[in-house]
């Protein structure tokens, strides 16, 4: 009988904010974001299978998935062996700056962990993600977060209030080593206030969030996707409190007034001819996997 899949959500991220305060020793970025965890998601499945790892995601398929990549780092740094089977399906946009394969790599970690006995406590599960990918320890843990050197130091903000969100997704990606090169010529480094952020957060007021809206890579990413800067407009007339690119880009998101008026935006821009265009919202930290079928 063959063993039955273990299966979760793999949630998307936006960053709040995001400032850069310059280069680490190591070549990194440093950074200051608040990041966010959204109700869209990829499904990630995982379970023993074979004699070797395998990896399917589509086009995203094989050794250069970051799941497949997070997979063997846990096998080897847990001493354990023989085949898994991993299966996504994607429902998060690549480079769009939602984090999706640091997401999907997150899931197979905690399915991974679950599949084997729990071989490692969170604190050990984080550092093993954190080798993985700057933003996979945040999406091992997910709700809202403040986090600063590569991406990967995180410490609890409050929890975001319920905000309803419309994402749009240029044709066009962004490619994250391409947009920190860009702003290494042409950016100029922020400052985020975290005082400003927990109290904005705790106080529950969704305007005053949208006022905080903020990131260091527009001015990077807006010439290699001029339509980042459209879509913003866009949000900001169809009447949303505040719109930004999330992360490197090329995603842009909008900050709606409710539920309704989130949908109502949503299908305006897809009257307009917009095509990748997803209503969604902010949720908490991520929950457990559940056991699948066969």
């Amino acid at each position: 009988m063959e063993q039955s899949f273990l299966t979760t959500f793999a949630n998307a991220k936006i960053n709040l904010a995001l400032a850069i305060q310059g280069i680490q020793e190591d070549g990194y970025h440093e950074l200051q974001s608040v990041m966010q965890s959204i109700e869209l998601h990829d499904i990630v499945r995982v379970r023993r299978h074979g004699e070797k790892v395998v990896c399917r995601c589509g086009a995203l398929s094989g050794p250069g998935n970051l799941a497949y990549k997070a997979a063997i780092e846990f096998l080897s740094q847990s001493g354990k062996s023989g085949g898994l089977e991993i299966e996504i399906k994607k429902q998060i946009p690549i480079q769009a700056g939602l984090a999706g394969g640091s997401t999907d790599a997150a899931a197979t970690l905690r399915l991974l962990n679950q599949l084997y006995g729990n071989p490692f406590n969170n604190e050990e599960l984080l550092k093993l993600a954190a080798q993985c990918g700057a933003d996979v320890a945040f999406c091992l843990q997910g709700g809202t977060m403040w986090a600063t050197g590569r991406g990967e130091q995180l410490e609890l903000l409050p929890a975001a209030p319920r905000v309803d969100l419309v994402i749009m997704k240029p044709y066009a990606g962004v490619n994250t080593r391409e947009a920190y090169r860009r702003f290494d010529l042409v950016g100029h480094s922020g400052q985020l206030t975290r005082k400003d952020w927990e109290e904005a957060l705790a106080g529950g007021s969704i305007k005053q969030i949208a006022g905080l809206l903020y990131n260091d890579l527009e001015a990077a990413s807006i010439p290699l996707v001029p339509q980042i800067d459209k879509f913003k407009q866009s949000l900001l007339e169809s009447g949303c409190y505040g719109s930004l690119m999330s992360g490197s880009g090329s995603s842009v998101f909008g900050i709606a007034q409710g539920e309704q008026h989130a949908r109502q935006v949503a299908e305006q821009l897809r009257k307009k001819g917009f095509r990748n265009v997803w209503v969604t919202k902010t949720i908490g930290a991520v929950t457990n996997c559940m056991k699948g079928d066969s």
